[in-house]
């Protein structure tokens, strides 16, 4: 009798004990998401662009033989180092090198030229093209554009955005010449600050916005209100562990 007790005893104890890991396990797995997704966030702060997607992606604007697509931008800030653009590959697998291009808005030459194959973009995806800083990139209009010679209508990308002239500072461009349309485009900028990042991310989150969401405190109050309920959910955890 004493041994099955013994042996009841030492059972529940485990049962307990595996209870206990299970809920630490958790919290953690909690904890290290949190942070995951604020190093993700503070990552994308401050960009800047268009990232409006509103197109639907035709075969006639696609990158086949001599097309060219691309955007126009005023680059607000010294240090370009980073454009990520919306691409789309029609859901299927696209095999031709595409070259995306850089240059200075009255410029002949690039200022970068780089080449990946198209086979990286399958649906839509944020491609991004990282290249050394621009030093003088400040107050200065780029145009941006991507060509690809080899591809054909079935093996071709294409560009997300928005039809109409939403961007302020450019314009989207067909063969080189102006589109009433804006590319879907970021731009990222070397020693950009964490003040000046949120200071862009409190712009951009309260422009054109009508009463209570045009106002940036009332986006703080929200990340303090989920912090403050990502807290309590752990505490309810911890002693919910306690108690097994």
């Amino acid at each position: 009798m004493n041994e099955n007790n013994v042996v009841k005893e030492s059972v529940l104890l485990t049962r307990s004990t595996i209870r206990r890991v299970f809920w630490l396990i958790w919290s953690l797995l909690m904890v290290a998401g949190l942070v995951l997704i604020l190093a993700r966030t503070l990552a994308l702060l401050g960009y800047e662009g268009q990232i409006l997607n509103k197109v639907s992606p035709t075969p006639t604007i696609a990158l086949v033989g001599g097309m060219q697509l691309g955007q126009t931008f005023v680059a607000p800030r010294a240090g370009l180092e980073r454009i990520d653009v919306l691409m789309y590959g029609y859901r299927r697998h696209n095999s031709q090198p595409v070259t995306f291009h850089l240059r200075k808005q009255a410029a002949d030459q690039d200022e970068v030229t780089l080449t990946f194959s198209a086979g990286q973009v399958k649906g839509w995806r944020w491609q991004s093209f990282h290249f050394p800083p621009l030093a003088d990139s400040a107050g200065q209009a780029y145009y941006f554009f991507f060509e690809s010679s080899a591809s054909t209508p079935d093996d071709a990308l294409t560009l997300g955005g928005t039809e109409g002239d939403v961007y302020p500072n450019g314009t989207a461009a067909i063969n080189g010449h102006p589109a009433a349309a804006d590319a879907a485009f970021r731009t990222y900028y070397s020693n950009v600050s964490l003040a000046e990042k949120l200071s862009t991310l409190a712009v951009r989150i309260t422009d054109n916005k009508p009463f209570i969401w045009g106002d940036v405190r009332f986006y703080a109050v929200l990340s303090v209100a989920y912090v403050l309920i990502l807290f309590l959910i752990c505490i309810r955890i911890v002693k919910l562990a306690q108690r097994e």
